[in-house]
Formats: C-alpha cells, sequence, structure tokens
C-alpha cells in the first residue's frame, strides 16, 4: 500500500470519480440498447478485479451494512482472508481505543445515505497498528437505488507521527528555552539592583547574548522537526567553534553557579588558532548548548564540567566531561527519543535532537561512561576536503 501525501479533498475527490466508474461499469454490463437482462454474481462483481490491485485500501459494503468484498491490497495489509473481513470480521483490526467511535461514524452515516470520513488504528499483518483515512460513500446500482458503500483507504500513520513530532518539537523549544531565559533573568534583576551605574554597561552583551539565543531556539523548531524527517539540508558556512562554545557556557552560566559547578574549556593549539566548521551555526549552537545542559544537570555539585576542542584537518571532535554517570538502565539508547533518568524536568529531547543535528551534518556523537570516570559526550564533525578555502580565526 502506498502512503500518499495527498490532501483529503484529492482523497474524496479519488473516490468520488471510482464511484463514478463503479455506475458506469454498472449501466454498461446491465444494458444493450435499452433491453436490461438478469447477470449473474459473477457478472456483477468483474468490476472488483479491476480494483482488486489499487494501491489504495478499498471494501465494499452492501444494503445491510455488511461488509462483502475487500482488495487484495486491503487483505494484504491486514495479513488476512476475505473470509475472515466479510460481515463483521474486519473489525477485529480496528484498535480497541477506536473501535466505538469509527462503528458510531460508519452507522451514522450509512443509515443517513451519506458520505463520511474517519481516522483510526488498523491493525497490520505484523502487529503495529497504523493509522489510516477512511473515506466511504454511497454508491447505487444501475437502476439508481442504493445498493451499498465503497470506501476508499490510506495509510495516514507518517502524517500523523509528523504532526506529532511537531508538538513533541514545542517541547524540545520549552524544555530548552529555560536556561537562555534563567540567565536573561539573572541578568536583569542584576541590572535593576541598587547602587549599578557604569558597570551596566559591560552586563549588556550577556542580555543580548541570552536574548539571540531564545530567537534561535525558536527559528529551529521546524529546522529539527524536518531534521527527523530528513527533509532537511543544513546550510553550509564556516564559523568559528570557539564561539559558539563560549556562547553555550555563557548561556548556561546560571545554571553552573546554581549548582556551584565550574565549566572549564581546552583547545588544543590548533582550535585555539582557527578552528572553524561548516554548517549551520544556529543549529550547531542548539547541539553543543543541549549536550553542555544535559551534562550540567548529571554532574554532582561542586565538581568541574569540561569542554574540550580538538581540531584536525578531517574532523573536529567535541568532549563534554562530566563527573555523573549514565544509569546503567538506559546507557543502551541514550540518545533515543523520552530517554530520560533521574531528572524531574527532563523530556528525554534533548540529546536526541543533538543526534539528529550532528548525524545532519555527517558527523556522529557518542558517549563512554563509568561510575569512576563519570561521562564524556564526543560529537565528530566532519572537515570537508577543500578546507584550505575556510576562513581563518574569526
Amino acid at each position: 500500500m502506498l502512503d500518499h501525501d495527498k490532501s483529503k479533498e484529492e482523497l474524496i475527490a479519488e473516490l468520488i470519480a471510482l464511484r463514478q466508474r463503479l455506475k458506469d461499469m454498472e449501466e454498461s454490463s446491465c444494458s444493450v440498447d435499452n433491453i436490461e437482462y438478469k447477470r449473474s454474481k459473477e457478472d456483477a462483481d468483474f468490476y472488483l478485479t479491476i480494483l482488486d490491485e489499487a494501491p489504495a485500501l478499498i471494501w465494499r459494503a452492501a444494503k445491510d451494512a455488511k461488509c462483502d468484498w475487500f482488495n487484495a491490497t486491503w487483505l494484504a495489509f491486514t495479513g488476512r482472508q476475505l473470509s475472515q473481513e466479510i460481515g463483521d470480521g474486519w473489525a477485529e483490526g480496528v484498535h480497541p481505543e477506536d473501535f466505538d467511535r469509527c462503528l458510531a461514524i460508519y452507522l451514522e452515516a450509512f443509515h443517513a445515505r451519506k458520505f463520511f470520513q474517519m481516522e483510526y488504528r488498523l491493525r497490520r499483518h505484523d502487529g503495529e497498528y497504523r493509522w489510516i483515512l477512511d473515506i466511504g460513500c454511497p454508491f447505487k446500482d444501475a437502476h439508481g437505488e442504493f445498493a451499498g458503500y465503497i470506501g476508499y483507504v490510506y495509510d495516514i500513520t507518517d502524517r500523523k507521527m509528523n504532526e506529532q513530532f511537531r508538538l513533541e518539537v514545542e517541547r524540545i523549544v520549552r524544555h530548552d528555552i529555560k536556561a537562555p531565559l534563567a540567565s536573561l533573568h539573572v541578568l536583569a534583576k542584576t541590572v535593576f539592583e541598587d547602587g549599578i551605574d557604569e558597570d551596566i554597561r559591560l552586563l549588556v552583551p550577556g542580555i543580548l547574548r541570552a536574548v539571540q539565543h531564545v530567537i534561535n531556539l525558536v527559528d529551529s523548531t521546524e529546522k529539527i522537526a524536518l531534521l527527523e524527517l530528513g527533509k532537511y539540508r543544513p546550510q553550509s558556512k564556516w564559523f568559528s567553534i570557539n564561539n559558539i562554545i563560549h556562547d553555550a557556557e555563557a548561556c548556561l552560566s546560571s545554571m553552573a553557579e546554581m549548582k556551584k559547578i565550574n565549566i572549564e574549556t581546552n583547545f588544543d593549539d590548533s582550535a585555539r588558532v582557527s578552528c572553524c566548521c561548516l554548517g549551520e551555526e544556529s543549529l550547531v549552537q542548539d547541539m553543543i548548548t543541549n549536550i553542555l545542559k544535559n551534562a550540567l544537570e548529571a554532574s554532582p555539585s561542586n565538581k568541574t564540567v569540561t569542554i574540550t576542542c580538538i581540531c584536525s584537518d578531517e574532523d573536529l571532535h567535541i568532549l563534554v566531561h562530566n563527573h555523573g554517570a549514565i544509569p546503567e538502565s538506559i546507557r543502551n539508547n541514550f540518545f533515543d527519543k523520552y530517554v530520560t533518568s533521574g531528572k524531574p524536568l527532563g523530556t528525554g529531547l534533548g540529546t536526541y535532537s543533538a543526534k539528529l543535528i550532528a548525524e545532519a551534518h555527517g558527523g556522529q556523537i557518542s558517549f563512554s561512561t563509568s561510575e569512576e570516570d563519570g561521562t564524556t559526550v564526543l560529537i565528530s564533525l566532519p572537515i570537508p576536503e577543500d578546507s584550505a578555502m575556510r576562513p581563518g580565526a574569526l
């Protein structure tokens, strides 16, 4: 079965065209020179062979609302025999949570002889429930009498997942936005304290940096959603990784101060002088900030979180270390969606989005952890072969 990116309006138009084809076939096979004759059941159903291999799941119901035919595509999807599906057998595959609603919509439309459309979950042959869009409408026989319903069904699981992921990205933004807002709050509070005059000028860069980070987070919402779908390619521009790391450190300084954690940055000689990255700066900024934030949350108080940057001709390596250990229960799926442990406000989306960003830039992200050595997250980003054209220190 094909999973088309078609609108409901397009699917409805296809169903209307299909219904007209059925009517035309009925009329052409029932009348010759205006002489009608009685056909056998095989003759009456000859048109079903045309629909049997259609990409959509198609069903037909008789005048008693019982389904009497499903095409081969439907049967291949459910993995069941026609004898199992006819009548009310098909309803056995409807998700229990959707069954009552599904049945009510169907019967109400059927008795009113009107068009209907509904979304519900149908069990596939492998046991997985898939979201489907079921569009049904009445059709008439050659005499113009109501003959039953014809239904046209498409798998919309990916579409539903896209909608769900958009909501999850919004959760990511709400989650990640707290850190820069916290910094902004502390800085603003300091500005309005009594006794501050000339020193206010020194606080302005920090305020602007925090505000800009909030703006970048909001702008990245759509990009993160598209990254998971493989439908977004990051921009390719050179930027200084040094500046990115320093900005992440400044953004999370308030969190570090609250936990009495010192953030230490180490750059090797090449990184200190001219370590540049080719990619989309705002996304890489989000990635590093997420990983650093995760390290601060996982680190014991009064410890040091270390960021090390190593730059070569081929790769850029960023290592973020903290003294906490990743719980064994989540080590095998640390970068998976929703995976978190021991953090009251954790969503399990920060490390997941970091993985998306790293891979979208052709890189990798991994970790090592133990009770003795703590945790190190390693981000590796490739340096393109034309790196000779990259700028020097930015």
